[in-house]
């Protein structure tokens, strides 16, 4: 499924992300018009942008769009190298995770007067517009989706191991995790991933459910200074490292996997439980069966709930020539019509409020996702808002916890190292 998502698409801008197969759309009208390159960075949903895509190629008479897919996991040093180059796309959708660090290069548009003037904010969730402001407290992106990281596990093999529904704490997990590992038959109840930045948000979900988090729900104390260097989030972080090294719960290749790794090991039935983000509750029912996906809430810990949440964006090159161009296609795709339809096919929670009232969003699994978005006192505010943070997290946290999952360093090494570069990260951005 995720070779075919990837196989056969344009990547971005030829020589920068290598060899790239040309997706054109072909318009109706022969009049000259504005063409502007629309950069997708996302492994998920690319086939839904391209069809809306074409959909406004086919409407529009002033503006042609071609999609440019960028491989996810080359993401932010593609795009920098581009915008560096001076040959950055006209307009892309981004990561709210990247937003800080693009923004703070100079390289995204404040989109303040294309919504002052467009009166499209009232529309949108007032969360995803916070997210959208979070770096100097200007939109450098409007949403599209907004989303919890979530617990996704497959109801057959719960069944099969006498489980009734999702573990609802930390050592809960671990008993669950335990009776769905079979190692003898290749069957494992979680998947500890290390390869990419989606693991950060695995293990720091041990330490902070143990450890706590800082001040207003943050990775900081009082004096600026990272929390998570001290022997109660070691604890949680060495819990989370027990289900790898001494339960065994996980398989042994998933120190180094990715997340499309754990998805393959999910769709393939080898693991009974994984976490991700809101794309999972899409293609993991295509992969195991609509009625076989759960979703849960995840676990707490002796400190309680804490539910990491996020979302993704449109965003214009502050370098376009093509700036009033590309606002009329972001607000083609943000039409509530439009909206609704990619995320009920790919997506999580649709930005624009009105479309939450229709019937796909009353199934069951998306009713964890609401439930977390909903529940303000439990949500977690990681610093994306700091420039250098989404590299940080995709580029220097991953070889650090592979490195102690397997055994290079102890759980408080670990912390120590993870905590002096968020509290470097911090000073050297104010």
């Amino acid at each position: 499924m995720w070779k075919d998502i990837r196989a056969g698409r344009r990547a971005l801008l030829t020589g920068i992300a290598g060899a790239a197969t040309a997706t054109a759309f072909v318009p109706r009208h022969a009049s000259a018009r504005t063409k502007i390159r629309f950069a997708w960075p996302f492994i998920n949903g690319p086939k839904g942008i391209e069809d809306l895509a074409a959909r406004f190629n086919e409407q529009s008479r002033s503006v042609e769009v071609e999609v440019e897919i960028v491989p996810q996991l080359q993401a932010i040093p593609k795009l920098t190298e581009a915008f560096a180059a001076g040959t950055g796309p006209d307009c892309l959708a981004i990561s709210d995770i990247w937003l800080a660090q693009l923004a703070g290069g100079g390289w995204l548009e404040s989109l303040e007067p294309y919504l002052a003037d467009s009166g499209l904010e009232p529309e949108i969730s007032p969360a995803s517009m916070g997210i959208a402001r979070m770096y100097q407290q200007t939109a450098y992106y409007v949403g599209f989706v907004v989303e919890a990281y979530t617990l996704y596990y497959n109801k057959l093999l719960f069944a099969e191991a006498g489980l009734d529904g999702p573990p609802i704490d930390l050592d809960e997990f671990r008993i669950h995790a335990e009776r769905l590992t079979d190692a003898r038959r290749d069957r494992y109840g979680y998947y500890a991933e290390g390869g990419d930045g989606w693991s950060f948000q695995q293990w720091t979900t041990w330490a902070l459910g143990t450890g706590g988090l800082g001040v207003d729900r943050t990775f900081f104390d009082a004096n600026g200074k990272c929390v998570l260097n001290t022997p109660a989030h070691a604890q949680g972080l060495q819990q989370w490292l027990d289900l790898y090294q001494k339960s065994k719960v996980s398989p042994p290749t998933s120190a180094v996997g990715t997340f499309v790794d754990q998805a393959n090991a999910f769709s393939a039935g080898q693991v009974a439980m994984v976490f991700g983000w809101g794309s999972y509750v899409m293609t993991m029912a295509e992969a195991i069966g609509q009625a076989n996906l759960g979703t849960a809430r995840t676990p707490a810990g002796p400190t309680g709930s804490n539910y990491y949440f996020a979302g993704n964006g449109f965003s214009i090159n502050s370098a376009s020539p093509s700036k009033e161009a590309s606002w009329e296609f972001i607000e083609f795709l943000l039409r509530p019509e439009n909206n609704s339809e990619w995320n009920r096919l790919y997506g999580a929670i649709p930005t624009i409020t009105r479309t939450w009232e229709e019937a796909w969003l009353t199934q069951p699994k998306y009713q964890a996702i609401l439930a977390m978005l909903r529940d303000g006192p439990s949500l977690v505010y990681h610093p994306r808002y700091i420039p250098g943070y989404g590299s940080f997290q995709s580029q220097f946290s991953p070889p650090q916890i592979q490195k102690t999952l397997l055994g290079g360093q102890t759980a408080q090494e670990h912390l120590a190292v993870i905590a002096a570069a968020l509290d470097e990260l911090r000073a050297a951005n104010g």
